[in-house]
């Protein structure tokens, strides 16, 4: 049986930022003009993190994904993003338009264990391939 268990969250400091100014759409929504308004918005946003830009001269040691490490590692020093003393479920409610219907997406965010395949909740690579495969 799957346990689904709290975990202890990083969470933005909201004495330090503005929530509308750190927050982003999910990476593959995000165009590449999009991603220039989210960088414009604040230093601290998380598309900086979750979907940054490539950069001329990237290489092995330096590129985006290295430099999300670095965005993390130093917003964390500095006390922008926080980790929780405690262990908790997280609430996520998102509210968007469909064809001018507006829809609300309510779900939970908590710690699972990956299993084999069909014993539970799938990795998700293997999910995918299952889907498409």
């Amino acid at each position: 049986m799957t346990e689904i268990l709290p975990f202890r969250g990083i969470l933005y400091d909201t004495h330090r930022v503005k929530g509308e100014d750190v927050v982003s759409p999910p990476y593959d929504v995000i165009t590449p003009e999009l991603r220039d308004a989210l960088y414009a918005k604040s230093p601290c946003n998380i598309v900086r993190i979750d979907f940054g830009k490539d950069l001329q001269g990237d290489n092995d040691s330096e590129n985006r994904y290295t430099r999300a490490g670095k965005y993390l590692n130093d917003w964390l020093s500095k006390g922008v993003l926080k980790e929780t003393e405690n262990p908790a479920f997280y609430l996520y409610e998102a509210e968007y338009t469909v064809e001018n219907e507006k829809k609300v997406m309510r779900g939970l965010f908590g710690r699972v264990g990956i299993t084999e395949l069909c014993n539970g909740i799938y990795p998700h690579d293997i999910q995918n391939q299952r889907q498409t495969g």
